[in-house]
């Protein structure tokens, strides 16, 4: 019985030492397993390792298995994959190096997808995620993309577009390089050059959510700089900006923020409840003359702030017209050293009246004006449609550049205006155009964008035939403060240049325009007493002088701030004198619109 109970005891004893021998050993292969499907990398001076929840982007790296990745694209693609009800964190470290989000080397057009407006590099659908830079400054790691409005994308090309919330981001560069050049220093052979120079709309991220948060980050562009704009609570802790207009996130709070401003509106609008909050920031204007904050009246704070500016005289203003109905506080600030001080807007906003419509005459009728809306030939790239269901034209003060002036102003793209002379006009050897023009860009580039925006005049024009010789104003690609002008024969609804497109400084306030056909030689003055030089002017011989008498504008850029005000039109002919008055003679042809800004009196045709 002893020996039996002595055996069975041996017995158990035994099978526990190979049971736990057994766990050991499987504990020490699964260890063993883990070890080679993870990879270890230092933050903060911590050993840490990789795993599903934490991801690492290493340029360098063959093997995917381990959760490391090449670029962050696949990182992002890998943690987008949670569930919705997954309420862990993900987060992906970044070794440093420059990571396109887009390749700058294709040559292909981005696109919005059906539907939508604006295309993307990356579409971002997560919640609860944290990218983090490994480099000791943010500029050691540098996610990238360089495309723009026209300029490698048909629309504001945007790096990332996250949809989620919780996201947070820390000592990264964000930069579009469309319009500035990537230094690199840390290893000069990822450096680039911009794009172009003429600064268009280049985004880097917008936002559908709440709870962003951006740590030591860095953000470049220049137009529409828009660093993750979008979301309902976005805060940004010791980062930097770049940008020229439209560009800040209008719910953000700044904290120990720095900023380089390179035109004066930084802000498009704030959030109208709560507004931006902006403490203990450095700010430096790059504008000379007045530095707005928002384009659009909205509630700002800035407390505790150090403005600095190359223009000794820089006035620092909220808007251009503030509302008072908006909160706007400047507390402890400073300007170059010495104490800025900004009231609260207290004074009412003038009432201002929207544009006066007129009705469309689209009939093309003798000795009668037509104003409706037409989309010409050489503009079928680009998805607008013309609809004479609503008024083209409308009568209305300008905005932004053209403030203060009052004319005839476009309604909707295409707006189109002509003037077919009375039956019996017979043919014509001479006919003068005399036109004001008052463009809303202030800055000379005359169209929201060079996504076939122009605006051309012309004379000697059958309106039925669509034949004819003009003066073309256009934004293109290389200019963001300029436009470029030509001499152009309509031949029957077919476009063509007759001169060389020249650039264009003049097209601003005040901008004056005489359009000349004289037998066979076509030449266009363009004038503006507030530029220097203050003239140029455009000469051709017209490939197939006509006798046509007719007038014709149109005009194919955006309305609101992008619109033309279009002051004074008079045309000449034949006559020894001067046409009289189409208000008097309604088969001449002389269109005399006098505008009185000051008391606001006009004499409308």
């Amino acid at each position: 019985m002893f020996n039996q109970v002595r055996i069975q005891h041996h017995t158990r004893t035994t099978m526990k030492q190979e049971t736990r021998t057994f766990f050991l050993a499987t504990a020490c292969c699964l260890a063993c397993c883990l070890a080679k499907s993870q990879n270890a990398f230092v933050y903060q001076g911590k050993r840490m390792l990789t795993d599903s929840r934490r991801l690492l982007v290493n340029p360098l790296t063959t093997d995917k298995s381990r959760y490391t990745f090449p670029n962050l694209r696949e990182a992002l693609l890998y943690a987008q994959q949670k569930k919705g009800s997954d309420t862990a964190w993900t987060e992906i470290y970044i070794l440093p190096s420059v990571y396109w989000m887009d390749d700058p080397d294709d040559p292909a057009v981005r696109r919005p997808r059906q539907g939508e407006d604006t295309p993307f590099a990356m579409e971002v659908k997560t919640n609860r995620l944290r990218i983090i830079g490994l480099g000791k400054k943010p500029d050691e790691v540098v996610i990238a993309c360089n495309r723009g409005q026209t300029q490698g994308a048909d629309g504001n090309f945007t790096m990332f577009h996250f949809i989620g919330n919780d996201i947070e981001a820390k000592n990264i560069c964000f930069g579009n390089y469309c319009n500035v050049d990537l230094d690199y220093p840390y290893d000069p052979r990822l450096s680039r050059k911009k794009r172009k120079e003429a600064i268009v709309q280049a985004q880097v991220a917008i936002c559908t959510g709440d709870r962003y948060r951006l740590e030591n980050c860095r953000f470049i562009s220049r137009l529409n700089l828009c660093p993750f704009v979008g979301a309902k609570d976005t805060r940004f802790d010791r980062c930097y900006f770049e940008c020229t207009d439209d560009a800040l996130c209008g719910t953000g709070i700044y904290n120990h923020c720095r900023f380089t401003l390179y035109s004066s509106k930084p802000f498009y609008a704030t959030d109208k409840e709560h507004g931006a909050l902006l403490t203990n920031c450095q700010l430096h204007a790059k504008t000379k003359g007045t530095q707005y904050l928002t384009k659009v009246s909205s509630p700002i704070t800035l407390v505790n702030c150090q403005w600095t500016s190359d223009d000794p005289d820089l006035r620092i203003e909220w808007s251009r017209r503030p509302d008072p109905k908006y909160r706007c506080i400047m507390q402890d600030c400073t300007l170059n050293g010495k104490p800025l001080t900004l009231p609260s807007p207290t004074l009412p906003l003038p009432t201002y009246l929207p544009p006066f419509a007129l009705q469309n005459q689209t009939d093309i009728a003798s000795g009668q004006w037509t104003l409706d809306c037409h989309k010409p030939t050489d503009t079928a790239d680009y998805e607008w449609q013309a609809d004479n269901s609503r008024s083209a034209w409308g009568f209305a003060e300008g905005t932004d550049g053209a403030e203060g002036c009052w004319g005839l102003i476009q309604l909707q793209k295409g707006a189109r205006m002509m003037l077919t002379p009375a039956d019996g006009k017979g043919q014509i050897r001479r006919q003068t155009c005399e036109i004001e023009l008052n463009p809303c860009k202030g800055a000379g580039q005359g169209f929201g964008s060079a996504t076939g925006q122009y605006l051309d005049i012309c004379i000697k024009f059958d309106t039925r035939l669509l034949t004819g010789y003009g003066l073309r104003f256009i934004r293109t690609p290389d200019y963001d403060k300029a436009v470029e002008v030509m001499l152009v024969e309509y031949d029957r609804g077919t476009i063509s240049p007759i001169t060389k497109a020249d650039r264009c400084d003049l097209f601003k306030k005040g901008c004056r325009v005489r359009l000349t056909a004289r037998d066979s030689l076509l030449t266009a003055t363009i004038e503006n007493p507030n530029c220097t030089p203050a003239c140029q002017q455009l000469q051709t011989v017209m490939p197939h002088p006509n006798g046509y008498s007719g007038f014709h504008l149109q005009h194919t850029g955006s309305t609101g701030a992008s619109a033309t005000v279009i002051g004074q039109i008079r045309l000449l002919d034949d006559a020894p004198d001067p046409i009289p008055d189409v208000r008097s003679t309604p088969d001449s042809l002389s269109l005399q619109l006098k505008l009185e800004s000051e008391r606001q009196t006009h004499n409308v045709p």
